[in-house]
């Protein structure tokens, strides 16, 4: 799938260099192709006695895509958001988010385990997503990271 993903991606899309760094950004107006302009901006999930997670997410079509980000990211990466603009371009709902201690979510990383951002994954999938998804593990080195099937 990732191949797919950038193949088609790439189409329409200018690739900018400059010391190492790699930026992209798209040539025509993503509503000409789904015939409505959809945004996603930075929301917060509040839970009870727990740090807020930042999220963004689009609505769309089952099977919805949920990205997960590897270990010192977040989601804002180019990833993400070539993810998020090729679910956009089919018309499929797409959630990103930052685990506790990472990015724009509330928390101290320090104090972060893998069973912490495991729960702040499975109350993603719980609070924001609908239906089927499609996880998209991002560097993840633990296959057996999630026992519960999305």
């Amino acid at each position: 799938m990732a191949a797919l993903v950038l193949r088609s991606w790439s189409r329409g899309v200018v690739r900018a260099s400059h010391g190492g760094t790699t930026a992209y950004r798209t040539t025509e107006p993503l509503h000409r192709h789904t015939g409505f302009r959809q945004k996603s901006s930075v929301q917060f999930l509040s839970r009870p006695d727990l740090p807020k997670l930042a999220y963004q997410n689009i609505k769309g079509k089952s099977p919805g895509v949920i990205f997960l980000p590897g270990f010192a990211s977040n989601m804002n990466g180019q990833k993400a958001v070539a993810l998020e603009e090729f679910c956009k371009s089919l018309g499929h709902s797409y959630v990103r988010f930052d685990y506790t201690g990472c990015g724009a979510s509330e928390g101290e990383a320090e104090t972060c385990t893998i069973g912490k951002w495991k729960k702040d994954v499975l109350t993603v999938i719980d609070e924001l997503t609908e239906g089927p998804q499609v996880s998209w593990k991002c560097c993840s080195p633990h296959s057996s990271f999630f026992k519960k099937p999305f």
